[in-house]
């Protein structure tokens, strides 16, 4: 399942370093824009209930890829897969479109990516909603320990002296989808109301991915942090939270909350990492009530 009618409306764009970025936009021109952000290793399959909700509700969206993922090229400099750089392709796509001013939906890493735009160009940031993401150093924080840091260092150093197993081991993620659905589910990675097609088209789409690229990325996202952008963010924000996400906990949701001046916060309960379907009704309903305040 993905976004209705996205192959038809994929354009190729070159971003600020001449990398291929893959994108699509639906709606008026002149209408209040919101752009999609994703999460790591991420599709459109995670706004399929939420875009025609907006289409209908008179507001333009905008998708895009992120480098070397899904419909998107490789990036130009394999080492520019930072935050900045992910925030600089989005701008790049906003410029493509003709859009000034936005709102920005971030979901997990695309908080950061969120935050990272507003650093860049705040005035030309209407509004965040910041779905199941951190503002920080998320690796840390799993579980509340530092296991996703220590993974990610194993998974480093074995690609250093052994990376034929790590690839294979990695493909193989998209050979069973079924498998890894029921072990996301079981380790509360992900929700059991989550729509189960789009999880297994989620990780078909991690086991396509180069491994030494993905590494790479979550080394990227590791060494980010927005917080000294949260204090000054005086735009309005929206986070939603679940209570039962263990990849973003509550903790660290709470804190990012404390930290932004006009926020409104939620936490569904029950509710994992996979927010936008998990529960894409309240989801729906929740963002379309803020754009309407922001937009009215």
């Amino acid at each position: 399942m993905s976004i209705p009618g996205i192959e038809g409306a994929i354009e190729r764009i070159e971003s600020y370093d001449g990398t291929h970025i893959a994108t699509a936009a639906w709606g008026d021109e002149d209408a209040p824009t919101v752009i999609f952000s994703n999460g790591i290793c991420c599709t459109d399959t995670y706004w399929t209930f939420l875009q025609p909700v907006l289409l209908d509700a008179g507001y333009r969206v905008i998708f895009f890829d992120y480098r070397g993922h899904n419909r998107s090229g490789r990036p130009m400099n394999p080492n520019e897969v930072t935050l900045p750089a992910h925030a600089r392709d989005l701008w790049s796509v906003a410029d493509h479109w003709g859009v000034k001013n936005a709102t920005i939906i971030g979901h997990s890493m695309g908080v950061q990516t969120t935050f990272e735009a507003y650093r860049q160009h705040p005035d030309r940031v209407d509004a965040i909603i910041a779905l199941a993401g951190p503002f920080e150093y998320p690796l840390d924080n799993i579980y509340m320990t530092p296991v996703g840091a220590t993974l990610l260092a194993g998974f480093e150093l074995t690609w250093k002296y052994a990376p034929s197993p790590v690839r294979a081991l990695w493909r193989a993620t998209g050979l069973d989808t079924h498998v890894m659905v029921k072990g996301a589910q079981v380790t509360g990675a992900v929700g059991k109301t989550a729509d189960s097609a789009l999880l297994d088209e989620y990780f078909a789409h991690v086991g396509s991915l180069d491994p030494l690229l993905v590494l790479k990325f979550f080394r990227g996202m590791q060494m980010h942090s927005a917080r000294d952008v949260l204090d000054r963010c005086d735009i309005p924000v929206l986070q939603i939270a679940g209570s039962r996400d263990v990849l973003t906990p509550l903790p660290l949701q709470r804190e990012m909350a404390s930290l932004l001046p006009d926020v409104q916060f939620k936490i569904y309960r029950k509710a994992t990492h996979t927010l936008p379907i998990d529960d894409p009704e309240r989801i729906n309903e929740d963002v379309l009530a803020f754009l309407n305040e922001i937009y009215a």
